[in-house]
């Protein structure tokens, strides 16, 4: 987490949205490949995040939407 990268920021004329993309460091967790176990930890803490936000938020996972 000591190095990052700068934002990846386009032109967008449409409706006003935010897009988050998370992409996990597999070498920091030393990891090889995401395992199953860590795949449905990140899954859970999106539909949690979908049953908490304002019911105007959109949250989607592959882009689907997760419907609470």
């Amino acid at each position: 987490m000591s190095e990052k990268v700068g934002p990846f920021i386009e032109d967008y004329n449409g409706n006003d949205y935010t897009c988050v993309t998370f992409i996990p460091d597999l070498k920091k967790f030393k990891l090889r490949k995401m395992s199953d176990d860590f795949i449905d930890l990140l899954k859970k803490r999106v539909y949690d995040l979908a049953g908490i936000v304002s019911e105007k938020v959109k949250v989607f996972l592959n882009n689907k939407l997760v419907d609470v």
